[in-house]
């Protein structure tokens, strides 16, 4: 049987709204010419036994290449793994109902069309190698793994954001056939073009685990002080990569903090430019997700680029000066953000933009992307995750500044910050500049 890991510390909360929310998402898209069709289970990397912490990757990506290989020739098709939770997708032409219902079917028939041993084994080695890489080669993701690791001591969020790839190297092919056996709750979603009897045929679909709840998001609870910043050397970075990471709250003020976060992303974009490139290196300024339900809030910020020395001269500033000027950039964000309150117009701008990324057009409203299959798979999580999650976008409206700078307060303390740096390895060729 499937263990959900209930550690010290963790946090599971169950929306109302996640609980009783519908299992078959249909929406019809006026103007679409085309069709995206998914699959939401409630298995995601928490759930995980802790000597298995990867499986869900796997499961997905199981599932995924069954339908592939049923179902061929589909305009895209992808699938998401989050703590709580994984999805599959297609995307066909308009009017091709029925390639969409067999991409289902086989998602879903867990007896239909087994891989073999070798399809397992490259599998399970693309997710070891995709677990490997964010640890230990993306600076954004080795420094939130490393925060997550300090801010969920003892609980599933301790655990690397992608799963870990010694764990996942371990699975054998008949782990993996029985837990793909093993029932669990699932949403079923389609956006775009449909008729009513896609609709009906989508409803008739056998469900696997109608019986059991789907559980709410995964957190750590808040409030551990923290020690002082940790250092490690990375071969792969040439100035020091700097983050600060928060727990974040479960339940009901995460409203109120995603407002906050489209404020604190926008202020960090008006003090700073890019030194690098921090969004290849999976290290943004802001890293947060109302729709992942994310467990941790990420800042990050590149230092300055060094300058090669001439011969016999001396860096007027070495990493470590680097390391210190560009947490200070850090930290007078963090007050900034602590102590002057959004403004009306910071307000409306990030209802407005968290607006468009949640909002689906009313009755008789044309959609802007109904045109742009490339944009589907994107508004097709939109609509599955945001059920799952107990998103209600509605509420948006019923916030004010004095609770969105409360939640950003409460979250961003001083006490709680888990710091991190990565540094270049010492090199007496190149220095950098006072400042």
């Amino acid at each position: 049987m499937r263990r959900l890991r209930l550690s010290v510390g963790l946090l599971l909360a169950t929306s109302a709204a996640a609980q009783h929310a519908p299992v078959y998402l249909l929406e019809r898209v006026a103007g679409a010419d085309a069709l995206a069709v998914g699959v939401l289970w409630s298995h995601g990397y928490a759930d995980d036994q802790s000597d298995e912490c990867g499986l869900a990757h796997v499961l997905a990506t199981c599932r995924l290449a069954r339908a592939n290989r049923a179902v061929p020739d589909c305009l895209a098709t992808g699938l998401q793994v989050d703590a709580d939770c994984a999805l599959a997708f297609a995307v066909v032409g308009g009017g091709d109902g029925k390639r969409a219902e067999q991409f289902l079917t086989a998602l879903l028939d867990e007896g239909s069309g087994e891989l073999r041993d070798d399809d397992l084994a490259l599998i399970t080695a693309r997710a070891a190698l995709a677990a490997d890489d964010a640890e230990f080669l993306y600076p954004g993701s080795v420094l939130l793994s490393h925060a997550r690791r300090q801010l969920g001591q003892g609980t599933a969020v301790a655990q690397p954001p992608f799963g870990v790839a010694s764990d996942i190297a371990k699975l054998s092919p008949g782990r993996i056939r029985a837990a793909l056996r093993e029932p669990v709750p699932v949403r079923v979603a389609a956006l775009g073009q449909f008729d009513a009897a896609f609709a009906e045929a989508v409803k008739a679909l056998p469900l696997p685990g109608r019986e059991r709840n789907v559980r709410g998001d995964v957190g750590c609870i808040a409030g551990v002080e923290l020690a002082a910043m940790q250092e490690l050397e990375h071969d792969r970075v040439d100035s020091p990569y700097v983050s600060v990471a928060f727990a974040v709250p479960v339940g009901d003020e995460r409203v109120a903090f995603a407002l906050g976060v489209e404020i604190a992303t926008a202020r960090a974009f008006r003090r700073w430019r890019y030194r690098g490139f921090e969004q290849r290196a999976r290290a943004p300024f802001v890293a947060w997700s109302w729709m992942h339900a994310d467990a941790v809030v990420q800042f990050c910020r590149r230092g300055e680029n060094p300058r090669q020395l001439l011969p016999g001269e001396r860096p007027e500033a070495t990493a470590g000066d680097e390391t210190t000027a560009t947490r200070a950039e850090l930290e007078q964000l963090l007050e900034d953000l602590r102590t002057v309150p959004p403004s009306p117009q910071e307000l409306e701008f990030s209802r407005a933009a968290l607006r468009s990324r949640w909002r689906f057009a009313g009755p008789g409203e044309a959609s802007p992307w109904a045109a742009e299959p490339a944009m589907y798979p994107g508004r097709l999580q939109v609509l599955l995750l945001a059920t799952h999650h107990g998103v209600d976008v509605a509420k948006l409206d019923s916030v004010g500044p004095e609770l969105v700078h409360a939640a950003l307060k409460r979250v961003l303390q001083a006490k709680l910050a888990s710091w991190h740096v990565l540094l270049p390895a010492n090199s007496e060729s190149y220095g950098y500049r006072g400042r």
